[in-house]
């Protein structure tokens, strides 16, 4: 079952997270982000849900700038490793594709690792197209 994002979903987000994706960031740290993510209008986070278990999620958010039509940003896109290759990220990325065009959105983009091979074999897979290769810059304030 896919549904909306609940408070009650950052234990299982925090686990798919580090399992998924590798990060580490910490369960109390991640409901606090959920806190604010859920009150932003531009963004939504659907959660897969099975057995009364959240196996994987979906997070979009605006993406809008000076030099094309208006798009949803795919954040993220998870599922738990031993919940793979079942078609949960094929049934999130349609509920998230749905949302976008029901807000107006003209596409939907997300960027992805060079190392995640499988992931963008994924993507292409249900239309994406690759448009080009970036570095990827932070910088943290001290």
């Amino acid at each position: 079952m896919i549904r909306t994002m609940e408070l009650k979903d950052a234990k299982a987000i925090q686990k798919i997270n580090k399992e998924s994706l590798g990060y580490d960031f910490p369960e109390k740290e991640t409901l606090e982000k959920l806190k604010v993510i859920r009150q932003l209008s531009n963004n939504r986070i659907f959660v897969y849900e099975k057995e009364n278990q959240v196996i994987g999620y979906i997070h979009l958010a605006e993406y809008e700038n000076t030099y094309h039509k208006s798009l949803k940003n795919i954040l993220t896109l998870a599922v738990r490793p031993k919940n793979q290759e079942q078609g949960v990220a094929s049934q999130l990325l349609e509920a998230g594709q749905n949302w976008a065009k029901n807000q107006g959105s003209e596409g939907i983009r997300l960027v992805t690792g060079f190392e995640r091979e499988n992931a963008q074999k994924f993507y292409e897979k249900h239309g994406f197209q690759k448009r080009k290769d970036q570095t990827n810059y932070i910088k943290w304030w001290e």
